[in-house]
């Protein structure tokens, strides 16, 4: 039984997925803000040094090998047998690239925390910057645009709403890749709700996500205030709107799902729109992070291209446990920018972090159990 050509492409697009993924990670070094190396705080004439040069390549090259050896798995796994191994090679794919690519980044950190106690690099204080008034730089975009999601869950509703009494007996909830139909709901009300559901919760984890970015710790140089400053607002907004518009667009499957239940649309037909948004997400995310580096680092770079010197006005690895997790009770701030990846993170320190945490995890348990109620 062949799959379906829109299947097939679907899948296909799934696996963009890998490559992209991999290839961001294995430049993480060097999206990195000049005065950290593999989390780990260091001069900002350091980016030159050798040794910590020749370390991000070798991570650079263990990871598109790890790159290319995954996506060739998953492009084997869809040509061979997609229908069985795909997914399995997909999932496998991932957790190596993640699982991997931690484990690099550990290993090497431990070697910059060898070569930094070695060079006796030290923080000459705790120095910070801050600013006085308004701030005149860049701004992430407000909570406001997220009312847009709005509108987006009133027509997945009106459309469940107006087409249920046409709506088909049966309602096609799974296919396999020959395009045949292999699981089948009746007709009910908790069907026309499930779209709606979606959306609402796209709608709560991005804006919640947006929130997180305009109330972070921002992330500033005390070398470079002005400069630093500027730079990770350009990178908060540009993140703010790239969250805005994927969320946006990722809604759009709402109704793209309402239509196949009211039997408006084919499954194989709901497979192009879909498609589409695979597509743009992870392009768009990918040329983000590749664009302005964490905190907008690669633009920093830009302006700052001679250096700062030897200086390290603040250490804080300390509060960085195995790298990306941050444990600080002494620190007002709940969220803050990650030191190892493109994105923000939240302060374990804080008992309110642990509690975002446990009512995220039982959003998204909710979320798995009213699927399975409704459908």
């Amino acid at each position: 039984m062949s799959a379906t050509t829109p299947m097939l492409l679907l899948l296909g697009l799934l696996t963009l997925v890998v490559p992209l993924m991999g290839v961001t990670m294995a430049l993480t070094p060097y999206l990195m803000p000049k005065r950290e190396c593999f989390a780990v705080t260091v001069p900002d004439d350091a980016a030159a040094d050798p040794y910590l040069r020749r370390l991000k390549r070798t991570y650079l090259a263990i990871m598109l090998a790890l790159t290319a050896a995954a996506t060739i798995a998953c492009a084997a796994a869809l040509a061979l047998d997609p229908e069985h191994a795909f997914v399995a090679a997909l999932v496998a794919a991932a957790l190596v690239l993640c699982l991997g690519g931690y484990g690099l980044m550990l290993y090497f950190r431990a070697k910059v925390q060898r070569y930094k106690k070695a060079q006796g690099w030290v923080a000459e204080g705790r120095r910070s910057a801050g600013f006085v008034g308004d701030e005149p730089f860049p701004k992430p975009l407000s909570l406001a645009w997220d009312l847009l999601y709005v509108p987006m869950i009133l027509i997945t509703l009106t459309m469940g709403i107006v087409g249920y009494p046409a709506m088909p007996d049966k309602v096609p909830l799974h296919m396999d890749l020959a395009g045949k139909v292999t699981e089948w709901a009746d007709k009910s009300s908790g069907i026309v709700a499930f779209p709606v559901l979606f959306v609402v919760l796209i709608a709560v984890c991005l804006t919640v996500a947006h929130w997180m970015i305009l109330r972070s710790k921002k992330g500033s140089d005390p070398a470079m205030p002005a400069a630093s400053a500027w730079a990770y607002g350009m990178f908060a907004r540009a993140q703010s709107v790239l969250l805005v518009g994927m969320g946006l667009l990722v809604s759009l499957l709402g109704p793209v799902i309402q239509l196949t239940f009211l039997g408006v649309l084919s499954m194989t037909q709901a497979l192009v729109p879909i498609g589409v948004v695979v597509v743009v997400v992870l392009v768009a995310s990918t040329a983000v992070s590749l664009v302005y580096g964490q905190n907008g680092s690669r633009l920093l770079a830009r302006v700052s291209a001679d250096g700062r010197g030897g200086a390290m006005p603040r250490d804080n690895d300390r509060y960085w446990k195995g790298g990306i997790f941050y444990v600080n009770p002494d620190d007002t701030a709940l969220f803050l920018p990650e030191r190892f990846g493109i994105g923000w993170t939240i302060n374990l320190g804080r008992p309110a972090a642990w509690a975002f945490v446990v009512v995220f995890v039982l959003v998204i348990a909710g979320f798995i159990a009213a699927s399975f109620l409704l459908t």
